[in-house]
């Protein structure tokens, strides 16, 4: 099965613009959505943030972190862990629908796990 295949029931989500799953150094691996080329540079400008907040995160003994959610005016981005070392970004519209989004998310992570691990 190919990633697509895997993040099909989030990027049908109601309001998703842009999918991406990306890599600890910035780099996104594949995308997807009307603004997957955006993406790129929402994963880029992030993972630096994501990179210290897992270690603070770590620092106060949180446990891991499952998924961060960056609310903006206009948009919002969830970011859901594959593992400590791939993260799945999604960028949703202000009248998108975040809870499904983040849901299908969590288990998109989950259904793609085996396969960067």
């Amino acid at each position: 099965m190919n990633f697509g295949e895997l993040v099909k029931p989030v990027t049908a989500c109601p309001g998703l613009l842009a999918l991406a799953i990306a890599d600890r150094e910035g780099i996104a691996v594949e995308s997807w959505g009307p603004e997957a080329a955006e993406a790129e540079e929402v994963v880029a400008e992030y993972t630096g943030f994501l990179r210290e907040l897992t270690t603070a995160n770590r620092e106060l003994k949180l446990g891991d972190l499952h998924q961060v959610v960056i609310a903006g005016s206009q948009r919002t981005i969830v970011v859901t862990f594959i593992t400590s070392d791939y993260y799945l970004f999604a960028v949703v519209d202000k009248d998108g629908n975040l809870g499904k989004t983040r849901f299908q998310s969590r288990v998109a992570a989950w259904r793609l796990r085996p396969e960067f691990t």
